[in-house]
C-alpha cells in the first residue's frame, strides 16, 4: 500500500515576488466510510455487516455529547479526539477590570485528534509513497 501525492505549486512562503515554489502534497483517492468498515469488520470477524454499522453509527452522539461535556475522546490503539478553543492574549492588567470577559476572547474552536504512539509508529513503519503526475508535471 501507498499513499499517492503529487507536487502542487504553494503560496510563496519568503515573500519574493517571481519566484514560484512547490511542495509534495497527499492526493487523497477516496474515503473509507462507516460503510465499507462495516464491511471490513463483517468479513474479518463474526459480528454482521448491520451489527457493525448499527455501533459505528451509535458512537458519533456519544461522541459528540463527550467533546461538548469537554472530554477528550480515547479510542484505544486509535487514539483521542478532544476540543480546543483559539482566542486573542490579552495583557495581565486586562484581567483587574470588572468587565471584561474572558469568553469574548475565544474566538473558535477546533476538533482534534491526536494518534496513539502504536498506530504513529505502525504508520511511519508500513508507510510508502507513490508520486502520480500533478498540474506542474511535464508531460
Amino acid at each position: 500500500m501507498s499513499v499517492n501525492y503529487k507536487v502542487t505549486r504553494v503560496r510563496n512562503p519568503k515573500g519574493i515576488e517571481n519566484v514560484d515554489y512547490f511542495a509534495n502534497r497527499v492526493a487523497k483517492t477516496s474515503d473509507y466510510d462507516f460503510e465499507q468498515l462495516a464491511t471490513d469488520i463483517n468479513n474479518s470477524t463474526t459480528v454482521t455487516r448491520a451489527d457493525a454499522l448499527a455501533v459505528l453509527n451509535a458512537c458519533q452522539p456519544f461522541i459528540e455529547k463527550a467533546l461538548l461535556n469537554g472530554q477528550a475522546v480515547v479510542l484505544a490503539g486509535l487514539g483521542r479526539f478532544q476540543i480546543s478553543i483559539q482566542g486573542k492574549c490579552w495583557p495581565a492588567e486586562t484581567m483587574q477590570s470588572d468587565d471584561f470577559m474572558p469568553s469574548s476572547m475565544i474566538k473558535g474552536h477546533k476538533i482534534l485528534f491526536r494518534a496513539e504512539p502504536k498506530l504513529k509508529k505502525s504508520i511511519a513503519t508500513n508507510l510508502r509513497y507513490k508520486r502520480i503526475a500533478g498540474e506542474h508535471d511535464k508531460a
